[in-house]
């Protein structure tokens, strides 16, 4: 009676695994290319990768990147939608949009966390 209980649970977290896989390729290929990009224009300005400028610039790209996702995800929340409505005659608030606004502010959050990983990784070289 177990038996297909137990497979069940194991492909629901495959699934999972998978999704969230596919959910966080992105976020990582975009810190990534922004950290061979930092690298790359390091390397021409002071003709060498020093570790340090690369982890501080990765720390303030990462940090500008979380600050960034938390305004995405708060712009469409009811009271903000409320007041730029008034202010700005924006369209009204609509729970597709705040789900939308979450999502790509969880991307920019996501890849965010990933720049200040890698300026970790860079930091400790």
């Amino acid at each position: 009676m177990n038996a297909p209980i137990v497979l069940d649970w194991k492909n629901q977290m495959r699934e999972n695994a998978r999704l969230a896989l596919k959910y966080l390729k992105k976020p990582f290929l975009a810190a990534s290319a922004i950290a061979l990009v930092d690298s790359f224009a390091l390397s021409l300005i002071l003709r060498r990768v020093p570790s340090d400028y690369l982890a501080l610039t990765l720390f303030f790209q990462g940090g500008l990147g979380l600050i960034i996702g938390v305004g995405i995800s708060l712009s469409s929340t009811p009271s903000v939608s409320n007041v730029s409505e008034r202010l700005f005659g924006t369209s009204p608030w609509s729970r597709d949009a705040e789900k939308h606004a979450e999502r790509v502010g969880w991307k920019w959050l996501i890849a965010s966390a990933f720049l200040i990983a890698i300026g970790l990784m860079a930091s400790a070289i």
